[in-house]
């Protein structure tokens, strides 16, 4: 019997795999995947949970994503850290305003690869 954690992983692993640098089979040669949960949600869904104060769900589903990446992405021990889940809902906030037709998946990615320089590399 597959575990939630492995199903976690499994899932955490294909959404991330079309993040990874090598674009050769990565999530099809389109960087096309698919997305479950609360990363198929529309930021314009996501803006009206967060007026009527229902966004939590969406601070753990990212925090979520960001740990899959870390646990994916090569020399990589934390993509974000300076970013807690007030900081993670504040950049919703910010991409889903400018960009309300998008997916909150697209969010998540943007977000990654625009801190992705200034990553922690170890743990040390």
């Amino acid at each position: 019997m597959i575990g939630k954690r492995q199903i976690l992983g499994a899932t955490a692993f294909l959404v991330l795999s079309a993040l990874a640098p090598n674009d050769a089979d990565s999530a099809g040669a389109n960087k096309r995947f698919s997305v479950r949960g609360l990363g198929a949600t529309t930021c314009s869904k996501y803006l009206e949970d967060r007026n009527a104060k229902q966004a939590e769900k969406f601070a753990h589903w990212f925090t979520g994503f960001l740990t899959a990446y870390n646990w994916l992405q090569p020399d990589t021990y934390d993509i974000a850290p300076q970013y807690k889940s007030d900081g993670l809902l504040h950049y919703l906030d910010q991409y889903c305003g400018k960009n309300p037709k998008q997916r909150i998946i697209e969010a998540a990615t943007n977000f990654a690869n625009t801190v992705y320089d200034k990553r922690q590399k170890s743990g040390s």
